[in-house]
């Protein structure tokens, strides 16, 4: 996670994330709160146990704990990632409108101009696809730029001045 990360972000996140195992609610999957609290599910822990270390050499679980750190990120820079959430989990209840879903491109700029314009499921669906895919030996070429965004801490594009 610190390599996909980067040193400064990381040591960030070190400092104001707080790990647990998800008991309430859909313990299947995993959440992030407000104030930094991300849980995941038993068996995303080696030995199915909170003691125990996150399986982070399996690309599922590194997907999704890299998922869950990203919205940690997004909220650090005034993204209204519970409240976006929210709203995009009841469309898809509703309207039956996936949230992660996104169009997968072959440019590697064009998948970073779509993760900047993104909301917050679909970034760190994109994110999670991307490190998924690195931890399992086959990075996506579309989504090469992804980490060097991330490290830098750019999950939105820069307004240009006119």
């Amino acid at each position: 996670m610190r390599a996909l990360f980067g040193d400064v972000i990381w040591a960030w996140l070190i400092d104001h994330v707080r790990l647990g195992q998800r008991r309430l609610g859909d313990t299947r999957r995993a959440l992030s709160l407000n104030g930094g609290w991300v849980s995941f599910p038993a068996t995303m822990f080696a030995a199915d146990g909170m003691q125990q270390p996150l399986r982070l050499s399996n690309p599922l679980v590194a997907g999704v704990v890299a998922h869950e750190l990203l919205h940690v990120l997004q909220r650090r820079q005034k993204q209204p990632v519970t409240r976006q959430a929210l709203l995009l989990q009841c469309q898809w209840l509703l309207q039956n409108r996936d949230p992660y879903s996104y169009s997968n491109c072959r440019s590697a700029g064009v998948q970073l101009k779509q993760f900047w314009r993104a909301n917050v499921k679909q970034q760190g669906q994109m994110w999670q696809d991307c490190v998924q895919a690195q931890v399992a030996g086959q990075p996506l070429a579309s989504h090469a730029l992804l980490p060097v965004a991330v490290r830098a801490g750019r999950l939105r594009q820069r307004k240009r001045n006119s």
